[in-house]
């Protein structure tokens, strides 16, 4: 009677009933979409921003009106370090009295431009250039939507958000091919100021577009891991086939931090691939029977693939790129040094949020005087140092010092088969191929990049806290519908092949 009442229920209920439970991945996949189309560039005067920054907005108040304390909980460590870097933009923009502001180090200018102007010096912020800090402010609110969100979905959805990333640089890649057929037209061109010439697919910058194809890397390697059953030989070869389309564009952006970070996602997708569930020896070995050809007709395809595609590239603009050198690159070197130069004055507060752009033109050597200016230093963590000070290299060093144990605990962990800590190694390549990236471009200021870097925090999470929790209880625990976690009883674990 009971069971008959119970599917009377279930048949009766509404279908409406679940979208609720579902309202943070609805509104997640709306701002990746959303993002993913009009957030590829980093200028603040790009005219999708008007479109893109209410829309995040949104999506963030619904995560936080569906955001509850168990969240939290499990993931204190990605939510309280977004918090830490909104909450420093924001002191970095309250007005301070006149006696204190003029007492840190590196603000001469703007107390002479206040004599200048009659002597009387105005309440003002710590970052010497305000407008920017809070466009860094509004810039930060994009990816923290999309954290706010993620924490929130439970974890086979999170395949969801996996085949979102891959349909975004598929679509990127395509788009630049488009852009090479055209004869690289302006009009396959997203934004007014781009690297015209070469394909930027979805984005502004073609070294942010291969970003994107460097980072889908790992995560190919991921989803042929997890192929299972009679699609399981398409699955893999269509990922296969992904990862060799990504490859060849990135090496068509003329891209080199993304030819040699290639490297290092490929040492990081074998990393994953071997992470995966283990199968049953009797299905090993008739598999091993029936596709004792594949590594070998794979192998041949991607050298057949690599070959063509470097003849073409020797003649095109991207290998002139390549074995040439740029504006860009002749003086990044001098910007890193000018900045190293002159930062000490700065310290320990920083120029403030936001004002690299100004700051640099004041201390600017006369040989790099001309019509263009630098937006950024191509140096993130340099240009953090410069604008933050002492509290943003602090923030740093304990986002390495995390990222670094995390990471380290997924590798002891990769031998388990759990797709928890195989999405967690997939954030840790994505990280890490961004992090270095920072160190000689800005990737992390792109709205796409930035979410992507969100979610990739969330992944690694995901996994750590599952550690956490059966190593607290003593117990293995596992996840509920929720995304908490409760502990197993001993003896009932079973490996995850999910």
């Amino acid at each position: 009677m009971a069971t008959r009442t119970a599917r009377h229920a279930r048949s009766t209920r509404s279908p409406f009933a679940g979208i609720g439970q579902r309202i943070p991945l609805i509104t997640l996949v709306v701002l990746l979409a959303t993002v993913f189309l009009i957030g590829g560039g980093a200028r603040d005067d790009i005219t999708s921003l008007v479109v893109l920054r209410p829309i995040a907005v949104l999506c963030l108040g619904i995560g936080l009106v569906t955001f509850r304390r168990e969240h939290w909980d499990a993931f204190k460590f990605p939510l309280g370090f977004m918090a830490a870097i909104l909450v420093m933009t924001l002191l970095h923009l309250i007005p301070l009295p006149p006696a204190l502001w003029q007492a840190l180090p590196g603000r001469e200018l703007a107390i002479a431009a206040g004599e200048a102007a009659g002597g009387i010096q105005p309440w003002r912020p710590l970052s010497l250039v305000p407008y920017r800090g809070w466009n860094a402010f509004y810039a930060m609110l994009v990816p923290a939507a999309a954290l706010v969100l993620a924490v929130q979905i439970k974890r086979d959805d999170h395949r969801i958000l996996l085949y979102i990333v891959v349909g975004a640089a598929v679509t990127s890649a395509l788009w630049g091919i488009l852009q090479a057929i055209s004869g690289y037209a302006r009009a396959f061109y997203f934004y007014t100021v781009t690297n015209s010439g070469t394909p930027t697919g979805l984005f502004a910058n073609r070294n942010h577009m291969a970003a994107l194809q460097v980072c889908v890397l790992p995560i190919l390697a991921l989803i042929a891991s997890r192929a299972k059953g009679r699609r399981m030989r398409l699955e893999q070869t269509a990922c296969a086939a992904l990862a060799f389309l990504a490859v060849l564009m990135a090496g068509a952006t003329g891209s080199r931090a993304g030819l040699g970070l290639v490297i290092v996602a490929f040492a990081g997708g074998w990393l994953i691939w071997r992470a995966r569930p283990s199968l049953p020896v009797a299905k090993r070995q008739r598999r091993g029977e029936r596709l004792n050809w594949a590594p070998y007709a794979l192998g041949a395809f991607g050298v057949v693939m690599l070959g063509g595609f470097a003849l073409l590239l020797m003649q095109s603009q991207s290998f002139e790129r390549l074995s040439g050198s740029g504006g860009v690159e002749e003086y990044r070197f001098l910007v890193w040094r000018t900045i190293l130069d002159f930062l000490p004055q700065y310290l320990p507060f920083g120029s403030g949020v936001g004002s690299f752009v100004e700051i640099f033109q004041v201390h600017e050597p006369s040989t790099m005087l001309g019509t263009n200016y630098w937006n950024h230093a191509h140096n993130d963590w340099l240009e953090w140092t410069l604008e933050g000070g002492v509290p943003a290299v602090a923030l740093m060093l304990i986002a390495v010092l995390a990222f670094t144990r995390g990471a380290l605990g997924l590798v002891i962990r990769s031998h388990t088969g759990q797709l928890e800590v195989q999405l967690g190694l997939t954030g840790a390549v994505v990280l890490f191929v961004l992090g270095v990236w920072s160190g000689v471009d800005y990737p992390l200021r792109v709205p796409a990049l930035a979410c992507l870097a969100a979610l990739a925090s969330v992944w690694m999470t995901l996994a750590l806290g599952r550690q956490s929790v059966g190593q607290g209880t003593g117990k293995p625990g596992i996840m509920t519908s929720g995304g908490t976690f409760e502990a197993r009883p001993v003896g009932t674990q079973k490996r995850d092949r999910g």
